[in-house]
């Protein structure tokens, strides 16, 4: 197909006015590779505009024709929008096909001009055959720039101010580095990585390259949240006429900033489903392979009801990490708590009740819902606010369920732990109103309280001893909250210093050659009183 360029105006009368772009594919490099109605274009065209003024398939240009433009997509958009002023048709030369480059997407979406493309071969067609690939099927195909940014909203400290810090920061544990989320590759398919570094273009000089590789300078660890460090990426460099100069193989975790600089695009192998252990649906394929046919004996064997004590386990495991403060403990706990979540939306799924991404999208849905303030318009001042939209936004979503709660107490779960849940209770029905002013007649309640318990041991009947004694738990719970304490935590971390208090004087009596029953009362304070003070 011969493009003649005095014949590039659209003839479709709306168009007429609008200044035409022809955007024309210079393959990998050889000039022998341009199609022969690019190879036209080019050798007829007055002005071509360039990113790449330093390809080898632009020597078929008039002398003097190239003019470059700048790397950045933005910058030569805007370059280009300045000549069509001038111009009423405009050529711009871009590697590989047109649609190989980010330049061609801002140019479609720009409504100020009638654009038509001549095809190019395709880098990816020279990179795959540089690495001695066919096209694999279900190939992802990234710009290696877009691993290295966060994609999170509102990421940069310049996006938010001070009262808007994240967690890390409001903890003073440093400053805040975004997940790269959602993660843009599927690693069960196999993808390329353009790197987007190549001699014909840029100019070579060291300052142009360095500030070329900066966005891709963590691409190494954004890989590694995803794939295992042993994982083989297959880098490809080009040479000018879009062959391979150099091929080469190194692990994701032993690859180099010299590694990614050298080459021009990284292939990454698919992972098999059992290997993709870093992602959710790493541990929804083991679930389904244990529950599955030819699973585990004992996994096949279970059933919701059976797995409750499991579940509760595995909570209870958490928290002892978590007061332990061990984050190699709390990140394997969790891991435990999460394949609950996984085997019984499985045997969910099996049953047809739901499956694990209904329970993704129920909590993520809730999630979104009851924070209006973060994903919606709706301003919020400090928490309280927060926690009063949180309960309005309940109480409709089971208005729309036809459902309501009968008393303000409810939704307490029953197994909640008894401290927990009296904390709960009294939070609860302080949001309606019944609530203390102030803290005095709290402290005055527990001291009322406590005589009570002291009158009914002294009148010796066991009930009432037992009804006192839960009055004061329940009171003292409630001056808990009162005092911003969590009272099942204070009681966990009461209960685990009287254990290691206790261990300390076992250990100090076995030292001393006695056995701990054969102290003295006076024996056992005096080594209480050491382990009080190796604690401080």
């Amino acid at each position: 197909m011969h493009l003649p360029i005095s014949n590039l105006q659209s003839p479709t009368s709306n168009l007429s006015a609008m200044p035409t772009l022809l955007l024309i594919g210079l393959g990998p490099g050889d000039p022998a590779l341009l199609t022969a109605a690019a190879a036209a274009a080019l050798a007829e065209a007055p002005l071509v505009l360039t990113p790449a003024p330093h390809h080898p398939a632009l020597r078929t240009t008039q002398p003097g024709a190239v003019q470059p433009l700048p790397a950045a997509p933005a910058a030569a958009l805007a370059l280009l929008q300045g000549h069509s002023a001038t111009h009423d048709a405009l050529v711009c030369a871009l590697p590989g096909h047109p649609h190989d480059h980010p330049l061609t997407a801002m140019v479609m979406a720009h409504e100020g001009w009638a654009v038509r493309v001549v095809p190019g071969l395709s880098l990816l067609d020279a990179w795959l055959s540089a690495l001695g690939l066919g096209r694999p099927e279900g190939l992802q195909v990234l710009p290696a720039a877009a691993l290295a940014q966060p994609a999170l909203a509102g990421a940069t400290p310049a996006t938010y101010p001070p009262a808007a810090a994240p967690w890390c920061e409001m903890q003073g544990l440093g400053p805040y580095t975004a997940p790269l989320v959602p993660f843009p590759l599927l690693p069960t398919r196999p993808a390329i990585l353009s790197v987007e570094i190549s001699e014909w273009r840029l100019e070579v000089g060291t300052d142009e390259i360095i500030a070329s590789q900066s966005p891709i300078s963590n691409l190494q660890s954004q890989l590694l949240s995803r794939y295992p460090a042993h994982h083989p990426l297959r880098m490809v460099r080009l040479s000018l006429m879009g062959e391979a100069e150099r091929a080469w193989v190194v692990s994701l975790a032993e690859a180099t900033t010299d590694d990614f600089a050298a080459a021009d695009a990284i292939y990454l192998p698919p992972l098999e489903p059992a290997a993709d252990m870093r992602g959710l649906d790493g541990l929804n394929w083991v679930a389904a392979r244990l529950l599955g046919p030819g699973g585990c004996p004992w996994d096949r064997q279970q059933t919701h009801q059976m797995l409750r004590q499991g579940l509760l386990e595995e909570a209870y495991e958490v928290l002892e990490a978590l007061d332990a403060g061990d984050m190699a403990a709390l990140a394997e706990e969790l891991g435990d708590l999460l394949l609950q979540v996984a085997v019984h939306s499985e045997m969910a799924r099996q049953a047809g009740n739901f499956t694990l991404g209904d329970v993704l999208e129920s909590i993520s849905s809730k999630l979104i819902r009851r924070h209006p303030h973060v994903f919606g318009e709706l301003s919020v001042e400090g928490t309280g606010q927060v926690l009063h939209n949180w309960e309005q936004i309940k109480a409709q979503e089971l208005a729309e369920k036809g459902r309501s709660r009968s008393s303000a107490l409810d939704g307490i779960p029953p197994a909640l732990p008894a401290l927990a849940t009296a904390q709960k209770l009294v939070k609860k029905a302080g949001r309606v109103g019944f609530e203390w002013q102030a803290i005095e007649p709290v402290w005055a309640k527990v001291r009322e309280e406590l005589q009570e318990l002291v009158e009914a041991t002294e009148g010796g009947d066991p009930r009432a001893i037992a009804e006192e004694f839960g009055d004061l738990l329940f009171i003292v719970a409630n001056l808990g909250r009162w005092l911003k304490l969590d009272a099942e935590m204070t009681l966990r971390d009461a209960n685990a210093k009287f254990r290691h208090r206790f261990s300390h004087m076992e250990q100090a009596a076995a030292a001393m050659g006695r056995s701990f029953n054969s102290l003295s009362l006076e024996e056992m304070g005096q080594l209480w009183n050491e382990a009080k003070r190796e604690a401080s």
